[in-house]
């Protein structure tokens, strides 16, 4: 049970860093230029080490997740 929390709040992590992602890369577009690329890496940077560090809990969720059923 403790592995598929783990599993979910990986997913929801990786949804999240994903998300700041996109919209720190659409503010430079959306913004007509009134923000600049250096200042839109502010969000990009977290928002990649948040998603990739999260879609590793969720794969150490998966994993053991299928470890368990397999036992059972």
């Amino acid at each position: 049970m403790l592995w598929k929390v783990v599993m979910i709040l990986g997913i929801l992590g990786t949804l999240l860093g994903l998300a700041v992602t996109i919209i720190s890369f659409a503010l430079v577009p959306l913004t007509n230029g009134r923000t600049s690329m250096n200042e839109a890496m502010i969000g990009i940077i977290p928002g990649l080490i948040v998603g990739i560090f999260s879609f590793f809990v969720f794969l150490l969720g998966l994993i053991l997740v299928i470890k368990n059923k397999k036992k059972a």
